[in-house]
């Protein structure tokens, strides 16, 4: 695959629960991806299990030029949409700095995460952070007590947003805006 300007990461719904299905034939294609996951306890035959889950249903994300898309519908139909900017009705890209901390994040197996409705945080509440240590290390978000807690929440625009569990203050440096 050739590098162009529009190279980056997008956003993907896939219909019909063929996430798996279309993970698989990227990887054929040995384009990259994430599907952000979770691992949660279900009980089989009596005994308590770990299973990894989507943690958001339909949702890919893909990182190639804007123009694999064309290739990518002859191949696997019209199963899935891309993300598109609402004033120019491209493929959204989204930002390295977003999906990097969006990965972190939701990669890191943290109980305490939580998905958030998109629009439902008011991130003038909070400041814009870094976390300097722990296990997000690395992410940045923004600040946002939920249930008392002081909590990390990384947002992709218009697409989705997650919470981590607590974090502590001394975990954080103050991004200047």
């Amino acid at each position: 695959m050739t590098l162009d300007k529009s190279f980056g990461w997008y956003a993907l719904n896939v219909f019909f629960n063929r996430v798996t299905k279309l993970s698989s034939l990227l990887d054929e294609e040995q384009v990259e991806h994430y599907v952000p996951m979770r691992t949660v306890e279900v009980f089989k035959n009596g005994e308590k299990v770990y299973e990894k889950r989507q943690l958001i249903a339909s949702l890919l994300f893909i990182k190639c030029p804007s123009s694999y898309f064309s290739r990518l519908k002859e191949r696997f139909g019209d199963s899935f949409y891309v993300y598109s900017d609402r004033e120019t009705s491209l493929p959204r890209r989204i930002p390295d700095s977003e999906m990097n901390s969006f990965q972190l994040v939701t990669s890191a197996e943290d109980r305490g995460m939580e998905l958030l409705p998109d629009g439902s945080v008011d991130f003038s509440v909070g400041g814009h952070v870094r976390v300097v240590d722990g296990v997000f290390k690395g992410a940045e978000g923004y600040v946002k007590r939920i249930q008392g807690r002081k909590r990390l929440v990384v947002s992709i625009e218009g697409i989705a947003v997650v919470a981590t569990s607590y974090i502590p203050k001394s975990f954080l440096e103050i991004i200047e805006d």
